[in-house]
């Protein structure tokens, strides 16, 4: 099975606002299929807001039916985001999120 990855550098290194998660995700839709999975890449991000984590992963896992994989980071922001987002949601948002979580705890 094939895998996409989205580098989330590509929209910067400090991420911040629910316009530019959403403005993010509608610059690379046209490169995605939604029938294959994808992966986030937090690789040399500085900053993620929970506010652009969560517009970009709303919009991606509605588009893909929730076939997203957040790859491990020990980015501290990245971190300390996601059980944010995991906890303000109980769909597929926080279903990927939770699933990353306990990746990282190993």
């Amino acid at each position: 099975m094939n895998m996409q990855i989205i580098q989330l550098k590509k929209f910067g290194n400090v991420l911040v606002s629910r316009p530019a998660g959403l403005e993010a995700f509608n610059a690379i839709r046209p490169q995605l299929n939604p029938e294959i999975s994808v992966q986030i890449d937090f690789d040399q991000v500085l900053t993620v807001t929970p506010s652009w984590l969560d517009e970009f992963l709303t919009q991606l896992t509605n588009y893909n039916g929730g076939k997203v994989e957040l790859l491990p980071t020990k980015n501290a922001s990245v971190l300390v985001t996601l059980p944010v987002l995991a906890e303000a949601r109980k769909d597929l948002v926080a279903a990927t999120v939770l699933r990353a979580l306990e990746r990282m705890r190993g």
